[in-house]
């Protein structure tokens, strides 16, 4: 039970670092420092989630995030990083139902 509430709230924390890089880059809104905080909670909730709640899927979204400091904002290469990140959960999250 533990290990699904982990993963559910790194679920939603991706998605919540997701929509805050989308309203970034449309510059809706500039949260500077506050977003680079909120990825590093968001790979260690991934860490920890690939820990104890493993799924091979998950091992995309590690992978994923960490190429996401390499792949610069405003290059294709940022947001398909995003991309392959969430569906390593959402492969991952075809075996929690």
């Amino acid at each position: 039970m533990a290990h699904e509430i982990l993963f559910y709230s790194a679920f939603g924390l991706y998605c919540l670092n997701g929509l805050v890089g989308i309203i970034a880059q449309l510059r809706l809104f500039h949260f500077g420092a506050a977003h680079h905080v909120l990825y590093f909670i968001v790979f260690a909730s991934a860490i920890g989630t690939t820990i104890f709640s493993f799924h091979p899927a998950l091992l995309l979204t590690i992978a994923a995030l960490a190429l996401m400091p390499k792949s610069r904002p405003w290059t294709w290469k940022h947001p398909i990083s995003a991309a392959l990140g969430l569906l390593g959960y959402l492969l991952a999250l075809i075996d929690h139902f």
